[in-house]
């Protein structure tokens, strides 16, 4: 399934508590095991190269992880209000775009034909990622404010499962790669819970291979580097080296977020990602 039409409202509005611990979404959350595939093809943007570097038990390497963090506003949209927000209807879990733009709603379907207008083109495949949540003060869109990276690429299978963990993302080959990572494109409707994004040039010491987000958070919060929130209304480009975390709510209210994304990857689109979205994690802070 890649999209979801429902109609919404505050009471319906779907809340857990917040762990930490991921939502698929800028996480390495355990999924449950699928149904054998077959696989496709690994395309260099994907290709992890470090565990072929390393001992079969040896120690994984620290490097020096240079992060760019481009981003750039591309387009300012007018503010919808809240209702055409909660409204809106259709949401979407690596939905391809054409696809997306015939089932949204009128004001997601305004956002996607302006980010299409602004696509590169030199990718395989663009998908498209939305979400529409009411969220109180101290709500957070998804169950982690780690910060990450988007479109990390990702190891399985009995080499990383020897080293102790389901999943390892390969950090040099992203950094190290040479291959042009994925591209994004981003919307958000409403300022009271606006993604943070790295607004400078950041080099990091980081382990060549990680398996989650944990280690690179810890030392993104120790430089404190300067940052920028998404502007609201507002369609943002970055890539798949842009370091960036959700943030609490600071205010309540509905939130349209739509991620596009060009890539070579071809989408295994699972049915469990999509049930999670819109979910909204509360803190203790929260309402």
């Amino acid at each position: 399934m890649t999209f979801r039409r429902q109609t919404r409202s505050i009471a319906e509005q779907l809340v857990v508590p917040f762990t930490g611990e991921g939502a698929y979404h800028g996480s390495t959350r355990p999924r449950a095991r699928r149904e054998a595939s077959i696989a496709a093809p690994v395309v260099a943007e994907m290709r992890p190269t470090t565990l072929d570097e390393l001992a079969p038990e040896g120690a994984i390497e620290e490097f020096d992880a240079v992060f760019p963090n481009r981003r750039e506003t591309v387009a300012r949209l007018p503010v919808p209000d809240q209702a055409a927000i909660r409204d809106d209807g259709v949401t979407f879990c690596w939905c391809p775009i054409d696809q997306a733009i015939a089932e949204a709603g009128p004001l997601t379907r305004s956002v996607l034909a302006a980010m299409r207008t602004r696509l590169v083109g030199d990718k395989r495949h663009v998908y498209v990622d939305s979400k529409i949540q009411y969220l109180a003060r101290g709500d957070v869109p998804v169950d982690s404010q780690h910060w990450h990276i988007d479109g990390s690429i990702t190891v399985r299978g009995a080499r990383v499962e020897r080293r102790g963990h389901g999943v390892m993302h390969d950090m040099k080959a992203r950094l190290r790669g040479g291959v042009s990572p994925p591209r994004y494109l981003s919307y958000q409707s409403s300022q009271h819970c606006a993604t943070l994004f790295v607004a400078q040039p950041l080099t990091l010491r980081l382990p060549a291979m990680i398996p989650d987000f944990d280690a690179l958070d810890r030392r993104v919060r120790a430089i404190d580097p300067r940052c920028a929130a998404q502007p609201q209304a507002a369609i943002i480009r970055f890539d798949g080296l842009s370091l960036h975390r959700a943030v609490a709510a600071r205010g309540a209210g509905w939130r349209l977020w739509i991620r596009c994304v060009e890539t070579d990857r071809r989408a295994e689109v699972d049915a469990a990602v999509i049930e999670c979205y819109g979910t909204v994690f509360r803190t203790m802070n929260g309402a």
